[in-house]
């Protein structure tokens, strides 16, 4: 599933926060911690689902590249990736009536020059607020959609996010 450790500190962040642990999130991983940790990844048309207990203080976030996953079950797809984090948040001792969600993401990065009505970022986004609504997760905040990519920082213990348009 992609969870792993994080990897060094990081001293100087947007804030004025002190030191905490940082950790580079790519395509089809998840990463979830009940330490301080700030999570950075880059997004087109890929969705990442922020979530965090603010009573537990644990948080996690996933980057999935496609909606729907036909037969192979990964964490690329964001049917399989946002109940993966879902699981891996709580058990890392958030309390599921606690969570709260963030999303970003969705950018219409190549196909809006072709003329489709309908693109892959639009339906990466629509997929995680349609499960978050269905879930009965509050989505706090976000930013989907447009032409631009996004760099995200997201902080797990608190659920901070910072995002620059690229």
């Amino acid at each position: 599933m992609g969870v792993s450790e994080p990897r060094e500190a990081v001293s100087a962040l947007p804030g004025d926060r002190v030191s905490c642990e940082q950790y580079y999130l790519h395509p089809g991983q998840i990463f979830a911690s009940e330490r301080p940790t700030l999570v950075s990844t880059i997004l087109g048309s890929c969705v990442a689902v922020c979530l965090f207990d603010p009573v537990a203080r644990v948080g996690g976030v996933n980057h999935y590249l496609l909606p729907i996953a036909g037969r192979e079950r990964s964490t690329r797809f964001g049917d399989v990736a946002i109940p993966a984090l879902m699981e891996e948040v709580v058990s890392r001792g958030a309390s599921r009536a606690y969570l709260q969600a963030k999303v970003f993401g969705g950018a219409c990065v190549v196909e809006c020059f072709r003329g489709n009505r309908r693109h892959l970022g639009e339906e990466n986004a629509e997929l995680a607020l349609l499960t978050l609504e269905r879930e009965g997760i509050p989505v706090l905040d976000g930013d989907v959609g447009g032409t631009k990519g996004r760099k995200l920082l997201f902080q797990t213990d608190d659920g901070t996010a910072w995002i620059r348009t690229l």
